[in-house]
């Protein structure tokens, strides 16, 4: 009786402190999240110890953890991600890229492991999709023309934080000895959840529509969860954190006829148990521990800030955004997102508790620089310009002009998009083709093998026979693929329309030297910076664009070669 009254107390410890906590932050206009996280600090066992359970607290992690994956699943469906368009994939792909690698860098500098590192990597890579809203909502910019962009942003930065959460809640498991290994029985288990998820969605869909249409709200509201619950137990079934299956459940609801109807009746739940989650992770930061790693956190935070704001800006200035516009979304995406405190949680002992105390002080820090910048637009503006040369905006404005249009030729309505799939229409049946004819060759040299007939001149016949249409398919293919290289040289080595070849192929033969031996050395500075093996895509990058001014070279020099031949003649 005494245990559970002892509960009890601690349990209205929760309720009264949160309170104290979006009441302090309303009042002093910061986001919620800033009250419930310093307020939890101060109830929790590290403080004033009002609060001692680690079970209640570890309780209300957990669970506040899977409904705010609940709630970011209903907000974010994944058919919605799908149409939010290619720009918004690709600057968010190459602004987590960044943040990643200077997040890991910072932590490599302070002496931390890899391991860690990855962590703080992950952790600054992710904007806060709620706190973000919030704080643009108070500043009255929800309706400003950018934030459509913004939000498919966070949606496409939301599904990559769940692809990170799954990679580290198998992190620690001492069966998969490396990263690849780890990687490969993640596809594993997401494939089997991913099954699982189209067999719910199939069937619950239905079940929850009539419900909705038959009952009154209470069962709405325990039809919803009752899902939740299904797939957060069918994701850990597999290995994966529930928060998974919570996010498939509220993609799940999203698609129905009435979403906007269930969210709004289970709203109020869900907010009080993020409130709850919040106020939960606030307990578990140790003041001792922010103090001894303040110097770390502090430069983190630091990095975040200056290069998120950066890269944020450059990214959507060169992708076709206006200087006030990519001002505004740089100053509203630099908040510290919750996915930072829920990928710090996963982890294990001291590590978990340095990564929370510094997520925790880098997500307070950050939603008041927001807020800061974002009433400093027009002071900021006026600043850029007198610092910035006017042959600097000249020359920004040429690159944000080819940006855009490379951005445009690779979307899906772009014209390099376009002649790709008509050439893929062409090349897929002869691609189909060369497989079987391969498959073929390798069962024929087989059988000739059991058969104990393998000799040289049997073999050279099979590879003659076999290799001769392999090759005249081949031939086919390359000739069907090339108004794909056409296109992307064309999207690539961009140049002006009255250039002459001869300017051309010499500018041309300048980038390409460049990017090949860009990608020859990036190996070397991965190996010298210890980037993880999931980061070595930039040399590959680099060697396309690399051909695709070698090709633009091919095409000029045919035409210079033509026009010389013309004037011979």
């Amino acid at each position: 009786m005494a245990d559970t009254t002892l509960q009890l107390v601690e349990f209205s410890f929760f309720v009264v402190f949160a309170l104290l906590g979006i009441v302090l932050a309303a009042r002093l206009k910061v986001p919620y999240v800033v009250g419930l996280l310093v307020f939890g600090m101060i109830a929790g066992p590290n403080v004033l110890a009002l609060v001692k359970s680690q079970d209640l607290i570890s309780t209300f992690s957990e669970l506040g953890a899977i409904l705010l994956l609940f709630t970011v699943g209903i907000e974010f469906s994944i058919s919605r991600m799908l149409r939010s368009g290619f720009r918004a994939i690709l600057v968010t792909f190459f602004k987590m890229s960044v943040l990643f690698f200077f997040g890991y860098e910072t932590a490599l500098y302070f002496g931390l492991d890899l391991t860690v590192a990855m962590y703080a990597g992950a952790m600054v890579a992710i904007t806060s999709t709620a706190i973000m809203y919030k704080i643009a909502g108070e500043k009255g910019n929800t309706k400003d023309p950018l934030m459509p962009l913004l939000f498919s942003m966070l949606i496409v930065e939301d599904l990559v934080a769940v692809a990170a959460l799954t990679f580290f809640t198998t992190l620690d498991d001492t069966g998969a000895p490396t990263q690849e290994n780890k990687v490969f029985s993640i596809f594993i288990s997401l494939a089997l959840l991913g099954a699982f998820y189209l067999f719910a969605r199939r069937h619950a869909s239905g079940a929850l529509e009539k419900l909705t249409s038959k009952f009154s709200e209470e069962a709405l509201i325990f039809a919803a969860f009752t899902l939740c619950f299904v797939m957060s137990f069918a994701a850990d079934f597999f290995g994966l954190s529930p928060t998974i299956g919570a996010f498939l459940a509220g993609s799940i609801i999203a698609a129905l006829p009435n979403a906007k109807s269930i969210q709004k009746t289970i709203h109020p739940l869900l907010l009080t148990f993020a409130a709850f989650f919040f106020l939960a992770l606030g307990m578990q930061i140790a003041p001792a521990s922010v103090i001894d790693n303040l110097g770390f956190a502090v430069t983190l935070a630091l990095v975040f800030i200056i290069v998120c704001f950066g890269a944020e800006f450059l990214l959507l200035y060169s992708t076709g955004t206006r200087g006030r516009g990519s001002l505004f979304g740089a100053s509203s995406m630099v908040v510290l997102g919750e996915f930072s405190l829920i990928i710090a949680s996963v982890a294990q002992g001291a590590t978990g508790q340095l990564l929370l105390s510094v997520g925790s002080f880098g997500v307070v820090a950050t939603a008041l620089v927001s807020s800061f910048l974002l009433d400093r637009q027009d002071s900021l503006e006026a600043l850029g310009r007198r610092l910035m040369p006017s042959r600097a905006i000249a020359t920004a404005r040429a690159f944000a002009a080819y940006f855009s249009s490379l951005v445009k030729d690779f979307s899906p309505n772009g014209h390099f998009w376009r002649v790709s799939v008509v050439c893929w229409g062409c090349v897929a049946r002869k691609l189909v083709t060369v497989v079987v004819l391969l498959i073929a060759m390798w069962i024929a040299r087989f059988a000739v093998a059991v058969a104990g007939a393998s000799s040289v001149n049997v073999r050279a016949a099979i590879l003659i026979i076999g290799g001769l249409p392999v090759l005249y398919y081949l031939a086919l293919i390359f000739r069907d693929i090339r108004p794909v290289l056409d296109a992307l040289s064309h999207a690539i080595a961009r140049h002006r329309k009255r250039a002459k070849d001869e300017s051309i192929i010499l500018r041309d033969i300048g980038f390409a030297t460049f990017f090949l031996f860009l990608a020859l050395v990036l190996p070397d500075v991965q190996a010298f910076l210890q980037l993880p093996s999931f980061m070595s895509w930039s040399d590959e990058i680099s060697f396309l664009v690399a051909f695709a001014f070698i090709w633009d070279i091919v095409i000029h020099a045919q035409e210079l070669i033509g026009k010389r031949r013309g004037m011979i003649g």
